[in-house]
Parts: C-alpha cells; structure tokens; sequence
C-alpha cells in the first residue's frame, strides 16, 4: 500500500497548497523552529529533497512513509495486548482509514505525530506487558519526536496518567524508570524548541494559544456534532462506532486502557468545540487508540463482517482519491472546481518570475501569505529574491512576516515587484514611482482562476510599510 501511495504522489496533478510549500520553504532554512509548528515536518521535508528532489511528490513522501510507520506500531501494540489476528484487523484499520486515505496524500504535522503517537504507545504497551528498558529508550524517542512534531503530542503523556488511574498494569509500568523516565527523557527533547521560542517572542507558542481560543468563533452544539461526525469519517465509521458502543461497558484491562488513550482527548476537545472553533485532525492523536480497540471489539462479538466491510471501504478510498488527483484539473461540482485550493499556485510563481525578469526587478513583495509560498516553491529555480510586507501590527503574523519581511535595504537594491490581490496604485504611496503593469490571470480550475495585479516600484520610503488592505469587492481577487 505505500508503494502504490508513493506511486500516486507521482501522477497527482495538484499543486501543492498554501502550507505544504510553506512547509517546503521552512526546509531550505532548517532551524529548531518556525512560527506555526515545530520543526519536525520541515526536518523530513529537507530529508526527503535529500534523496529525491525538491517536486510535489517528493515534498509529500514523509506522509506517506509516516502512515506506514503508524500501522506497523499499531499492529504490533494490538499483538500485545490481543494477539497476532487482532494485530492484523487493527494494523489494516489504520493503514486504510479514511483519514490516512487523505492524510497520505500531502505533507502536514498530523501524519508524523500519529507516527510517534503510535509508536509511544507501542513502547508503552510492551513495557506494560513486562518489557524490557529498550522499550523505555523507544518510548523516549518517540514521545520526544513526537512533541517535535506537534504539541498535541502532550495528550500522550496526560493520556498515560489516566491509564495508570483505570489500569493496574499500566499503574505498574509508569513505576518503572524505564516508564516515568522514558516519559520524561522525552519531554527534554523540546527543550531547543523551548529555547528558539524564547527567542522569537514565542510565536508558536502565541499562534497555538490563538487557534485554541478560536479567534472569535460562534460556539453551538452543531459544532460539536459535526467535530464528533468528523471522527467518525477519519478513523472509518465502523471501527469509530464500535469504539463508542462498547466504550460503556469495557471489562478488560487492556480495553480499559485503550479507552485512556482515545477517550479523554475525544471528550475534552468535543467540549472545546462547544465553545469556541476545534478543528477534526486536533483529535486525530486518539484515533490510534481507536484503530486496535474498535478491531478488538468487533472480532470479539463476530461482526468481522462488519470490520471487513469497513476495511473495503476504506480500500475504495485509497484508489478515489489518487484517481481524482490525477484528474484534478478537470474536476468540477456544479460549475466549481474541486481542486481550485490546490491549482495554480504554479502557474502564478512561474508567471510572477517571467514578470518580474522583464521587468528587471530584484526583489518580488508578496501580500499574502498563499502568495509567498507560492512564489517561494514555484519561483524557486527563479532570480528574484522573494519577501513580503512588515506585519501591520506589533507581531509577525505568520513565519514569512517574521523572516521575509521587505527592509528599505532590500528595497534599494533595484525595482521591487508588488504582487497586489487588487487593483490600485494608490495603495503604495510614499514610493518614488509607481508602475502598473497590468493584471496577471492564471487557471485554477474549470471556470477557475486566480487574479493578481502587478506593481513595479522604485524609490522606497525610508521606512516600508504594508499597504493598507484591499477594498472589500476587490478582496475576493486575492483568493
């Protein structure tokens, strides 16, 4: 199944999105972080550009090795506690979950921290079972990876305690060194992360506490539905049920364990999402869990029928959707391109290079972050140096602001290209000349395009400032 995954990355016609070459540019500049995430999905990226290159399918291999790794951990934790069959069911539930049918297909944090999630779990399970202090090297590496990774990773080490609270057994593996100390072993790897924070006002820390608080999101009950639905879809409807059923009335303590890595991430980010905004992947951590109890709950009661069918749903999956990234370009759903998120981010960085050659300017200012990554991954073979404009308030807003941010010196250097999302050179006052050079329209999509106006500007003001933002009818330009 990874090879075919590794092949379909190959045929995708999709560009890569806003963050997956945001992603990518992180790579060129390995570092222990960056604004948004930690560092470990720039750190595989730049791994992977070391064997294979810098094109889409590369950029998005780590994913697609990463689930591989997922179902691997999984299968072996299930032959722990429930056997060799199990290890199989559960092992196939996470290698053809819906979500991993998605998750495969790009690059992103959630498929290595499900990776070291698993893992963790892994080294946990067999350290419950009577394992060795390997085990305890193996569950510090992984958790460590992991909180590299993202730092839901931290659910783990929450997760375990109330393990230890409903499961004598784990009670008596978090006793041993090899457990409280691999646990806490790990935890130190994020000490250098912990330092870069500290060094660049930390801002992940900052963005991480933004999307918690949901920046003004409507509560509602809806919310929370449709959080609790998207489970059901990422880990496959009938092993996600089946966990739900049985989770009322779990007898053994291997199932109660389980329940202690999948449950209290599930009911506490469900009430956050009836509070304010939680995205479905922030729960995709207690999935793992899910994978091994949900198999060992449907075989224990006969319905390996029910289990299979889910199993050939979720194969159904893995072949729709590297067939509709192949298709990509020619996908339409009442007159809207499916794909118009992930096309023409090429073109446009190709187009806003040959642009800003002829024009002879040194410098492209983008105006948006999707703009930057674009230009940054599509006009990387390209001469002009790529930057944006200072933040318009007292912190950076994304990691380009913080390291790209255009200064009077680069401005100097020769003509700078703005790549606008709307029309008007009013907009770029305190610039010695201002020249319009038209409009520039790429496909992205059937009946899809996206449209940027262009700016050649010379004479900086002593002091670079972003423009303001763009009228509201014209905003929707700048998609």
């Amino acid at each position: 199944m990874t090879a075919l995954r590794l092949l379909a990355l190959t045929g995708s016609a999709t560009d890569l999105y806003v963050d997956e070459a945001q992603y990518w540019s992180w790579a060129q500049q390995p570092a222990w972080g960056y604004y948004s995430k930690p560092p470990m999905v720039a750190w595989l990226i730049a791994l992977s550009q070391s064997v294979c290159g810098s094109g889409e399918a590369c950029v998005r291999a780590p994913s697609a090795l990463a689930w591989a790794v997922t179902a691997a951990a999984v299968a072996g934790a299930a032959a722990t506690l429930y056997g060799r069959r199990l290890a199989v069911w559960a092992g196939l539930a996470a290698l053809l979950a819906p979500g991993a049918a998605y998750s495969a297909r790009i690059i992103s944090t959630d498929a290595p921290l499900l990776a070291f999630w698993a893992l963790a779990l892994l080294a946990f399970v067999r350290l419950r079972a009577g394992g060795g202090p390997g085990w305890g090297v193996l569950l510090a590496a992984a958790f460590g990876l992991g909180l590299l990774s993202k730092y839901a990773m931290l659910y783990f080490a929450g997760c375990v305690l109330v393990a230890a609270l409903v499961d004598p057994a784990s009670r008596a593996a978090l006793r041993r060194p090899a457990g409280w100390g691999g646990l806490a072993a790990g935890a130190l790897a994020l000490t250098p992360n912990l330092v870069w924070q500290a060094g660049h006002g930390l801002a992940t820390l900052r963005h991480t506490a933004d999307n918690a608080t949901g920046g003004g999101a409507t509560p509602g009950l809806a919310d929370a539905l449709a959080f609790v639905a998207a489970q059901f879809v990422l880990a496959g409807p009938v092993v996600f049920a089946a966990t739900l059923a049985g989770a009322g009335r779990l007898t053994r303590p291997a199932d109660r364990m389980l329940l202690a890595f999948s449950a209290p991430i599930l009911v506490a980010l469900t009430g956050v999402a009836l509070v304010t905004r939680a995205h479905a992947n922030w729960a995709a951590a207690a999935l793992v869990a899910v994978f091994i109890l949900g198999s060992a709950l449907l075989e224990r009661r006969g319905a390996v029928g029910w289990l299979a069918g889910g199993l050939v749903a979720g194969l159904a999956l893995q072949v729709a959707l590297p067939l509709a990234d192949a298709n990509a370009g020619r996908l339409s759903i009442g007159g809207r391109a499916v794909y118009e998120r992930t096309l023409g981010w090429r073109a446009l960085g190709e187009a806003v290079g040959i642009r800003a050659g002829r024009a002879g300017a040194a410098t492209v200012v983008a105006e948006t972050r999707p703009d930057a990554a674009a230009l940054l991954y599509y006009g990387r073979d390209q001469g002009p140096e790529v930057s944006v404009w200072p933040p318009a308030g007292p912190r950076p807003e994304d990691h380009f602001q913080m390291e790209r941010a255009l200064t009077p010196a680069a401005a100097a250097r020769g003509p700078v290209l703005a790549v606008a999302g709307c029309e008007g050179a009013g907009r770029f006052a305190g610039w010695a000349r201002v020249g319009d050079l038209g409009e520039l329209e790429v496909a992205s999509g059937p009946g899809a395009t996206r449209r940027r106006r262009l700016y050649l500007l010379e004479g900086p003001p002593p002091a670079i400032r972003r423009p303001p933002p763009c009228p509201r009818p014209g905003a929707a330009a700048g998609r």
